[in-house]
């Protein structure tokens, strides 16, 4: 579902990963996040994932353009929307994703 999603709920019929992004920080928190990954690599401050924490971003380049992001809920496990067709999931970071260059931005 690419570009679904906003700081009030879903569009386009649900999310992409960042539009989700943008739900859950705005609705969490009240932080405006930019609209896409890219853009929120970014965002906040870049911190080791060493110092992860509920809240963060991990943005992902599993694509060659930093094309996915999730919010980690603690316990090597984010939130996110995976692919058109699928339901928001939450998944290990130390699985499938171990694999990817990602970066840990602290927006909140």
């Amino acid at each position: 579902m690419w570009g679904g999603g906003s700081t009030t709920g879903p569009t386009k019929g649900g999310y992409d990963c960042s539009g989700l992004m943008l739900y859950a920080v705005y609705q969490g928190a009240r932080v405006t996040l930019p609209r896409t990954s890219q853009q929120m690599r970014h965002s906040g401050t870049r911190v080791p994932r060493s110092q992860i924490r509920p809240g963060d971003l991990i943005v992902i380049n599993n694509d060659g353009n930093w094309g996915h992001v999730g919010l980690y809920i603690g316990d090597n496990t984010m939130v996110h929307a995976p692919r058109p067709g699928k339901t928001v999931e939450t998944t290990s970071t130390s699985g499938y994703w171990k694999r990817y260059d990602w970066d840990v931005r602290r927006v909140l």
